[in-house]
Order: structure tokens, then C-alpha cells, then sequence
């Protein structure tokens, strides 16, 4: 966990040139800690940082209420999949109990977020398929991750090509099976026992996986549908002098609904990464960059090997400004691509563990965004930037065992719940990542 942890004049700036690059002396005020005229405060353009890409073997997507959908080839990643399965509930109320009806229809309903990965113009051929196996797990638990996966039947029961573009929160209705729809009719009516207790309803009707092809779809496309609301609803009338529409909701088990999301890499930068496996890739060993990306849960982790070199120069050293510039390679910004908004920094550990937040300063701390500027008029100054001075004393103080380091993770709700994607140059190469330190020796 992290813990809070100078030979002035012309030898110190010999000594720091030689042993860390772009190292210059600038006169700066900083109130009592240092004046601008202080011999012993030192300054470095591009302290040594190294990054790295750290990709799990999968990621939580259960209990999001959230279902992505679609499928999109990513030439500077790979290709990602994405489809959704849910356990359907029983109705705690069966309107059709002994009713003479009839049936009109059978629908899912799920409503776009508007977040999409690829080209939000291009329509997306969405298949729904009936499970035939249930949703559980072998551990008994209700924890389901991005690589879970049931058994369905390949014939969908409903099909649609739709076109999402301008349609966020708008319902998108697709078809289901008239003989499936019927079939509910009819179970509903009569009180079948296919219906009478939800263990008998799940084992007759065990849930849906949502697709998308491949062929006509190039995107990916996230919906949201709360766990209390409708997701698949049974429209029917009754016959007689009162003919108006009437319908019986469905909704779904907040637990036993997750997407499955699947990553298949198509550039040699990914040439080290496993499918399924824990991994931390090395910069060097990926073109010199590292990914951040939620489509298959990857994170930038950033680590300072070379702190410690500084206490070597000084008996005493204190940062008295430490800030992490974090700058977007060129091809997270090619159409149809953006830079997330906002993007949070966190502390790790040895284990790659989530250990705390790098907040503010402010009165009421919170987390860092990286206070996005972008250059719009060369593109070289766009960047995100954190203030890690609290972080990089601390890690100073934790001494030469230290295994302190920093993720770059998206600020998203849940991995699946949309795409933050961005790949970052390390230092040997144009754009790189930066540490910019102010250092008071003595």
C-alpha cells in the first residue's frame, strides 16, 4: 500500500545530467519550500517512466444492467465481440389467468446509450436466441465475467437490422417468434406448470443471448434496460366488445444478466498477448506503446524505475512538484475514434491490485480526470495531465522494496457499459509519455 516517504551548485547539476536525462535548473517560486533563487531546486523536462499495457484474463460484466451488442474491427487492436445473455423472470402477476385472448405479439425491448465503438452510421443486425442451458456457475455464485458463456440454440427467435444512429434512449423493439409468443399465450391462460413457480418457469423457459452478425455489422453498441423494467413483453387482447391492446411484462434477473466480450488481436503490436491469461506487456514488447481499452479490459500501468537514483545524489530530497502528462498516440484519434472525456489514475501494487485513488487537492478531494486540453491546431499539445506528487513522495519514502505503480483506467461505470479506448507512445518515440519533477535537494 503506499506510504507518504541535496551537493548544491555546479557538481549536483553535473552529477543529475549524467545520470538522468532531460535534466535543466529553473528558477521557480514555490512559496516556503524553495524560492526561485534556491541553488538546490532542480528541474527534469522527461523523468524516466516507463509504461505498459496490463490486460486480466477477463472482467466482471454481471449485475451491470447494461447489455452490449455488436461486433467491430479495430485496426489498431483487434477484433472485439460482444453479446448478452439474461435470465427471464416470471411475472409476479398472470393478467391472463382464465382470460379469453389473443395473441398480437411478442417483443424485446432495450433502449441504445448511445455509446458505440465504430461507426455509429452503419446499421447492426441484431439476432436473439432461446438458451438451452441455465445460467449458473460452477462455483454456485452469481459472479459472471467477460469470457462465461451458455449453450443457446443457433436458430434465433427474433431477427432485426436496425439503425441506432440519434435513436440514445429511444426504444428499439425487436420481434420475437409468433410461435413462441403464442406458446406463452397459452401457458398463461391455462396455468400450465411449465409457469406455476419460477424454478418451473426457468427450467422450461431458461433465458436469451443477444448477437449481432458479422457481416453486416461493424460497431459496437451498448443498451440499457433496468432489471425492474420490461425487456420482453407478450402484447395480446381479449376478445369481446373491449378489444384494446393489453400485454404481460417480462423482466429479467439482475444477477444472472452479463456480457460476454471477446478480443481477437489483428496487429503485430499484440503479438505477446494471450487470449484468456493474465498479462503484462512490456512497451517494448508491443511497438513501443501500451492500450487502454474496455472492449477487452485493458489499462495503462505506468512505473518510475529510477526514483530512487535521486537520494543517491542528495542526503535529503523532497519532490515539491511531480506531474504525469499522459499524451494520446495519433491513432486514438482517427475517425471514427475519440478520446474518453475523462480518464481516472490509480495506485497498484505488485499483485496489479486496485489500491487507492489519486485525487485533487481540493477541500473535498476527488478523483483526477486528467484535464483534457485539446490542441486543435496542431494536435501536439493535446494531453491528459495528473498532478502525482503525493504518489511519487510517498513512493520515495517506501525505499528500494517499493512495488508502488499507477493504472490509467477508464472512468466508465463497468467495462461494458461503453468504449474508453486510447494507446499511449513510451519514451523512445514522438508523443511520449512524460514526468515532469521539481526536485528540492539538499
Amino acid at each position: 500500500m503506499i506510504n507518504g516517504k541535496h551537493i548544491s551548485g555546479f557538481f549536483s547539476l553535473v552529477l543529475l545530467s549524467v545520470v538522468l536525462a532531460s535534466c535543466e535548473k529553473i528558477n521557480i517560486a514555490f512559496g516556503e519550500t524553495a524560492s526561485e533563487t534556491d541553488p538546490n531546486l532542480t528541474y527534469f523536462e522527461n523523468y524516466k517512466t516507463d509504461i505498459a499495457t496490463y490486460k486480466p484474463d477477463s472482467f466482471l460484466t454481471s449485475a451491470h444492467q447494461v447489455f452490449s451488442l455488436g461486433y467491430h474491427t479495430d485496426d489498431a487492436f483487434g477484433v472485439i465481440k460482444a453479446g448478452s445473455y439474461a435470465q427471464i423472470n416470471l411475472p409476479l402477476v398472470n393478467t391472463l389467468l382464465n382470460v379469453s385472448a389473443v395473441f398480437d405479439s411478442l417483443e424485446l425491448i432495450i433502449k441504445p446509450t448511445g455509446a458505440f465503438y465504430g461507426d455509429s452510421g452503419r446499421s447492426m443486425k441484431i439476432n436473439v436466441h432461446r438458451l438451452t442451458e441455465n445460467i449458473v456457475n460452477a462455483e454456485k455464485n452469481d459472479y459472471f465475467y467477460s469470457t462465461s458463456s451458455f449453450r443457446y440454440d443457433p436458430d434465433p427467435i427474433g431477427q432485426q437490422q436496425v439503425n441506432l444512429y440519434g435513436r440514445a434512449g429511444t426504444e428499439i423493439r425487436i420481434k420475437l417468434s409468433d410461435i413462441l409468443g403464442k406458446e406463452l399465450l397459452e401457458k398463461f391462460k391455462s396455468n400450465a406448470d411449465d409457469i406455476a413457480t419460477t424454478a418451473a418457469f426457468i427450467s422450461y423457459f431458461k433465458g436469451i443471448y443477444i448477437n449481432t452478425d458479422s457481416v453486416e455489422t461493424n460497431s459496437i453498441a451498448y443498451f440499457s434496460s433496468a432489471s425492474d423494467s420490461t425487456l420482453i413483453r407478450l402484447t395480446y387482447h381479449e376478445t369481446g366488445l373491449d378489444e384494446r391492446k393489453k400485454h404481460l411484462d417480462f423482466s429479467y434477473a439482475q444477477t444472472k444478466q452479463f456480457n460476454r466480450i471477446s478480443f481477437r488481436p489483428v496487429n503485430a503490436d499484440f503479438s505477446s498477448f494471450v487470449s484468456n491469461k493474465t498479462q503484462v506487456i512490456a512497451s517494448f514488447a508491443s511497438g513501443n506503446k501500451s492500450f487502454l481499452n474496455t472492449g477487452f479490459g485493458s489499462m495503462i500501468k505506468i512505473s518510475f524505475p529510477t526514483l530512487l537514483n535521486l537520494k543517491e545524489l542528495h542526503p535529503y530530497i523532497k519532490i515539491i512538484k511531480a506531474v504525469l502528462i499522459v499524451k494520446p498516440n495519433t491513432q486514438s484519434m482517427i475517425a471514427p475514434y475519440s478520446l474518453p472525456p475523462t480518464l481516472n489514475l490509480y495506485t497498484t501494487n505488485e499483485t496489479n491490485a486496485i489500491v487507492g485513488g489519486v485525487y485533487d487537492g481540493a477541500s473535498t478531494p476527488a478523483l483526477q480526470t486528467g484535464s483534457l486540453y485539446i490542441d486543435n491546431l496542431y494536435g501536439q499539445n493535446t494531453a491528459y495531465s495528473y498532478d502525482i506528487t503525493s504518489f511519487i513522495n510517498a513512493k520515495i519514502a517506501e525505499g528500494q522494496f517499493s512495488t508502488s505503480a499507477l493504472f490509467l483506467y477508464p472512468s466508465l461505470s463497468s467495462p461494458d457499459a461503453g468504449l474508453q479506448r486510447l494507446i499511449v507512445n513510451d519514451q523512445t518515440g514522438s508523443l511520449p509519455v512524460q514526468l515532469k519533477l521539481y526536485v528540492l535537494g539538499l
